[in-house]
């Protein structure tokens, strides 16, 4: 096993372990240790270009100013800042360091013609097909209602989660791999990290927990290594707004 593969399991060992044993919100241990994450990689790799850095800056706003569609409360703008703003600004940073020095991902596809729309189209089909999925597993709960603070809110997870949570782990094991194909047992570790730490942190038992992971964090994963990033944001995103508007915040 690689080094670096090691430490990515050490870590997820780590993060379950304290899952298990402490009372705090999984996701905030899950962001500590993606956010370390993404530190580690822009000590190694350097700070991306500085148009990456702008759109890393404004995913990062968004992310934190999601939280307005739920509170309409200038003070949840803090909180939205230091649980999802910062982590998602360290995060992209980083993965835009990695992209630009070792390739391996896309945040927007530029393969082929009509790039944008096709990854456009697949991630709202995806992302429908998704949203059927978990509205049969959900039924009916809460308060359904179309509102635009509901679009916002559901950019906290579309852009947040996939980052922080998901694309970090890719950007990791392409930086140590130093861009070079992965063997089997790499290749395993990375895909696993995109998606089992991310469904963890939903803080349900082991069966729903390889559930959730397989069904919507797979997809999602794939979608970031074999097409782009922007596209498992909107498809992300899609599902989280059906949710919020057919079964309330």
């Amino acid at each position: 096993m690689k080094k670096h593969d090691a430490v990515l399991w050490i870590g997820f060992a780590v993060y379950i372990f304290l899952q298990c044993t402490m009372k705090t919100s999984q996701w905030n241990i899950l962001t500590v240790f993606t956010t370390a994450m993404g530190v580690v990689l822009l000590i190694k790799t350097g700070r991306p270009s500085g148009k990456h850095m702008v759109i890393s800056a404004v995913l990062a706003v968004l992310a934190a100013a999601a939280y307005l569609g739920y509170k309409r409360d200038p003070a949840v703008l803090i909180y939205g800042l230091i649980s999802a703003g910062i982590p998602t600004l360290i995060s992209m940073s980083a993965v835009f360091s990695v992209m630009e020095k070792y390739g391996g991902y896309q945040f927007i596809n530029r393969k082929g013609k009509h790039p944008v729309l096709i990854s456009l189209a697949i991630a709202v089909i995806i992302g429908a097909g998704l949203s059927v999925i978990n509205q049969m597993l959900l039924g009916e709960k809460g308060e359904a209602g179309f509102s635009l603070w509901k679009l916002l809110l559901a950019l906290n997870p579309g852009i947040f989660e996939e980052a922080a949570c998901r694309a970090v782990f890719m950007a990791y094991c392409i930086r140590f791999s130093e861009g070079r194909k992965m063997g089997i047992g790499s290749a395993f570790t990375m895909y696993f990290m995109m998606f089992i730490p991310h469904a963890a942190a939903h803080g349900f038992g082991l069966r729903e927990t390889v559930m959730i992971g397989l069904m919507f964090g797979l997809p999602f994963t794939i979608m970031q290594r074999k097409l782009d990033i922007a596209s498992s944001m909107v498809s992300h995103w899609l599902v989280d707004v059906v949710r919020f508007v057919c079964n309330g915040i």
